[in-house]
């Protein structure tokens, strides 16, 4: 049977993010005869995209200690890879609550086969979708106009530089090595975009299926006045519409208690990284904003980079902001029903 036009898989937005996830090495099959070599693909992977950058982002920062200028001119990478980091923790310890969380979001606790609000839930897919295609495309030109850096400079007859700022045991502008660490750096960034954005989108995406849900709660919560209004309003129906509006309030209640203990769940593992990744986003385009001011010359694949970046930082704090102000607006009106 094929599907309608314009329908999508419920909860489309978290396979997304979860196949980025695992083919970049953070989601290791859990209790498989595989796991412990596709762990040291996730050794190798964090080590490829992350490891290297950050141990010469570090040994910059000592080298150049003392010099805040030019600490301020790099600080913004390194700590967007340490939040990156700590995320890439945060899943390999807690897959396991994690993945209880998606199988919660699949099952039909979750009206995930529910034909009758099978609207909200494609409507709410196509939501996280929307929000990863932005915020993945504002990540990319940035790190893409980074990527081509040393190419532009070439072109251009300027001095050689690698994308990312950083101190290695060598001299990097010497053929072989610098032709080798550009291309190690420029790979890295990009792919580590695709992988950061996903691990946002997963925590996001978990939060618009709680969203979804306040969602379907408040169309259950509405239907159960207008069946009643519905029903024949004669003497010998009342105690049998008495009977169903108790059991479709209870139903709702249920509901209700499961949404609460789902939310619950994604901020005991998630509210500590979020935290600091809004500090840290906060800082990053107060710094990118400042080297835009202190800039003299303006090359336009470090600009658009510049930029973009800060774009990205900006739609990363909205991401979590609109989720949560769409939650608590939903949780605002099923209090209140519930309580009357």
């Amino acid at each position: 049977m094929t599907k309608e036009r314009g329908t999508i898989e419920p909860n489309f937005h978290l396979k997304v993010s979860l196949s980025i996830i695992y083919f970049l090495g953070t989601w290791p099959p859990y209790m498989n005869k595989y796991r412990i070599l596709y762990l040291l693909y996730t050794v190798c992977s964090f080590t490829f995209l992350l490891g290297i950058l950050l141990s010469s982002e570090i040994a910059n920062v000592i080298a150049n200690w003392g010099d805040m200028s030019k600490i301020i001119a790099f600080a913004t990478i390194l700590m967007t890879n340490s939040i990156h980091a700590s995320k890439v923790i945060i899943i390999l310890c807690r897959q396991k609550r994690i993945q209880a969380l998606l199988d919660i979001a699949n099952s039909p606790a979750f009206n995930r086969y529910d034909k009758k609000n099978q609207d909200l839930l494609m409507s709410y897919t196509w939501k996280g979708i929307f929000h990863h295609a932005v915020y993945q495309s504002f990540g990319a030109i940035a790190v893409f106009c980074w990527g081509i850096t040393p190419i532009t400079d070439l072109i251009a007859g300027r001095s050689r530089r690698l994308p990312m700022e950083g101190w290695y045991p060598y001299n990097v502008t010497r053929t072989p090595a610098f032709e080798i660490t550009a291309g190690h750096q420029g790979v890295a960034i990009i792919i580590a975009c695709f992988h950061n954005v996903a691990l946002d989108t997963l925590v996001t995406g978990l939060i618009t299926v709680a969203c979804c849900q306040l969602a379907i709660l408040e169309r259950n919560i509405i239907s159960i006045n207008k069946e009643k209004s519905m029903q024949n309003n004669d003497k010998s129906f009342l105690i049998e519409e008495n009977v169903m509006s108790y059991q479709q309030l209870k139903r709702c209640i249920i509901h209700n208690n499961k949404i609460f203990l789902f939310t619950r769940e994604i901020q005991d593992i998630f509210s500590t990284v979020i935290f600091f990744q809004l500090l840290s986003n906060c800082i990053i385009i107060c710094l990118i904003a400042f080297n835009l001011s202190q800039m003299k010359v303006y090359i336009p694949a470090v600009l658009i980079g510049l930029v973009t970046y800060m774009c990205c930082m900006t739609y990363q704090i909205f991401i979590f902001c609109w989720h949560e102000y769409t939650y608590s607006n939903g949780r605002i009106f099923e209090q209140l029903v519930l309580q009357y």
